[in-house]
């Protein structure tokens, strides 16, 4: 909410959507009046982090024939050329739009062009004839492998950080229940002035706690605090710092007025907070990474290299050469083996096959496919040979648009995810005010109506608290309880959460959710509409009962062996559904008689 309420009001910029767990924004300016750069350091100036992913101008997602390629550049002497002459050349080629090497990487260069004027294989050409040697990159798998990296690193922190804050947490929350059982001689022995032996072991567990298990905290909110952008951060380090410091405070001061007890602390409240937050950090970056693999696997249907073709003037192949996707251009002829998948969207040129798209469309009998049939990029062509001519390549691929719609369903904000980003934006200074009220309010009914602390303080029979003491110990009791209570807050986190995991998880099953609109309403509906096969069918044929006419002269199992022996060999060879259903039936037969046996 604060990156979208600061960037909508900078001049040039018409929208802004800030995905939390997705760590992505999708901004839509006007570059006459604001770039890209100058969007980054904005963001950058608000304490986040940001670099850019992706940039198109808005009338080339009208242009269908715009593409992009990525390219590594492995010559040794590449960094004794100028990377100013290498993208200046290349943009003087005609169909290039653009070249710009990366901002993280000296050589790799990504590079813009018009597939309908020139071609990823003929740019590959021009780049060795400069001296160049390169290869295709796949960005789409090299962003998602960096997400992944960087949720593994995220998710090891936060792991180790719940290890560490829960070994001193443990042995805390053992005193502190010896405490409450009753047990106060060990809590009530001094073992200086000011220090009883239970006070002085709370504060050694909850001090590397404080300044080491929750250095992360620390320095988040720190940012928040810089920026005027108050987060849950702020909340748990104000709740953790005031109880321990407070704690450390009453405890010296009763030290240092040589006082023959120890006074009411709060040091188990850092290891307690501390772990339980790390807790769930942890969980969320489970979930979040659970969710990731919904577009991880889809990418992985895409294939990654295609068998190119060359044919003479009468139609006939006189060439074959394996390349990789990247460089496969618009009109090539793509050879698709049995079995394998299809590399791009495309016709059939040649061949008769049959081809499984349930990965894609959801229908699992197999579709079969002739001259002139369209292939779907990801689908896996199954008994015969195709020649397919490509004719949708790259994001204009049916599987990439797939991909980028997963991504948007999981970037939309459901409505009462707005409600609660606004929510959020002016939760934490009203927590903190409403704290800060507590203190004083208790503070001044403790002087006036004492008799109302000492109700609730049922310790004081045995504290021997001065009625000072016992006030201000109840009211900051109070404020620190205020702050412990808001700071597991799932305002910001439950609803992108559930968004997030159920477009993830919809996605896994072939469930396409656009985004959590749809989730929300989904509680209004009364009636459901099923597609056939593979939803309420199994959507394979499968063999459900078996009969038998006439009589057998012989050992039934033995006889029925060598029925179920026969179909299997008849029957091994073909590739037709009902073949297959009977195959696997025989099959499951023939284990279990043999688990029967063992």
């Amino acid at each position: 909410s604060k990156i979208e309420r600061n960037l909508s009001k900078i001049n040039g910029i018409h929208g802004i959507l800030v995905a939390l767990l997705n760590q992505k924004a999708e901004i839509l300016y006007d570059p006459i009046f604001i770039d890209s750069k100058q969007i980054i350091q904005s963001i950058i100036d608000l304490g986040f982090d940001a670099k850019l992913l992706n940039e198109q101008q808005q009338n080339d997602n009208l242009n269908n024939d715009l593409y992009e390629l990525s390219l590594c550049l492995t010559r040794p002497s590449l960094s004794l050329l100028n990377p100013l002459q290498i993208e200046s050349s290349l943009e003087q080629i005609t169909g290039i739009k653009s070249a710009k090497f990366s901002s993280s990487s000296s050589n790799q260069l990504l590079i813009e062009y018009y597939g309908d004027q020139i071609g990823a294989r003929e740019i590959v050409r021009i780049i060795k004839s400069l001296g160049l040697d390169s290869y295709p990159l796949d960005c789409d798998r090299r962003q998602q492998f960096e997400h992944r990296q960087q949720q593994h690193r995220e998710l090891l922190h936060w792991k180790h950080s719940f290890i560490f804050s829960l070994a001193f947490f443990i042995p805390s929350m053992i005193l502190m229940i010896h405490h409450m059982t009753g047990e106060h001689s060990f809590h009530e022995h001094l073992l200086l002035s000011g220090w009883s032996k239970a006070n002085f072991l709370q504060f050694l567990l909850a001090t590397p706690v404080q300044f080491y298990g929750a250095r992360y905290f620390y320095y988040q909110a720190y940012k928040a605090i810089k920026y005027r952008s108050l987060n849950m951060d702020v909340l748990i380090m104000l709740a953790t710092t005031v109880a321990y410091f407070y704690s450390f405070f009453v405890s010296v001061y009763f030290m240092l007025i040589g006082a023959d007890r120890s006074p009411k602390t709060f040091f188990e409240t850092p290891p307690m907070l501390l772990t339980f937050i790390s807790l769930g950090r942890w969980l969320e970056h489970i979930a979040r990474g659970k969710t990731s693999e919904a577009l991880t696997r889809l990418m992985s249907l895409k294939a990654t290299e295609a068998i190119l073709v060359e044919m003479d003037q009468n139609k006939n192949i006189i060439n074959e050469i394996a390349i990789d996707i990247q460089l496969v251009q618009r009109g090539d002829m793509i050879k698709v083996l049995p079995g394998t998948k299809i590399p791009v969207d495309g016709r059939v040129f040649d061949g008769n096959s049959t081809v499984d798209e349930s990965m894609i469309t959801g229908e699992s009998r197999p579709v079969k496919k002739q001259s002139g049939s369209s292939v779907i990029g990801g689908s896996i062509n199954m008994n015969g040979t195709l020649l397919i001519c490509a004719t949708h390549i790259g994001r204009q691929s049916t599987l990439a648009s797939i991909v980028d719609l997963v991504e948007q369903a999981q970037t939309d904000k459901a409505p009462i995810q707005q409600l609660a980003d606004r929510i959020a934006g002016i939760f934490v200074p009203i927590v903190i005010i409403l704290s800060m009220l507590t203190l004083i309010v208790w503070i001044i009914i403790g002087h006036k109506h004492l008799n109302i602390i000492q109700t609730y303080n049922i310790e004081h029979r045995y504290t021997k608290m001065s009625s000072t003491e016992m006030i201000w110990q109840f009211a900051f009791q109070c404020s620190i309880t205020v702050l412990l209570i808001a700071c597991p807050c799932s305002l910001g986190l439950a609803t992108p959460t559930a968004v997030m995991v159920g477009t993830g998880i919809g996605a896994l099953n072939g469930i396409l959710i656009k985004g959590g609109s749809a989730l929300e309403n989904f509680c209004k509906i009364n009636c459901l509409i099923f597609d056939k096969t593979g939803t309420i069918t199994y959507g394979t044929p499968q063999v459900t009962e078996v009969f038998l006419f006439g009589s057998i002269n012989q050992n039934i199992i033995d006889y029925f062996k060598q029925i179920f022996l026969a179909i299997l060999s008849a029957e091994n060879q073909s590739e037709h559904p009902i073949a297959r259903s009977l195959i696997s039936y025989c099959q499951n037969i023939f284990d279990y008689s043999k688990n029967l046996c063992h």
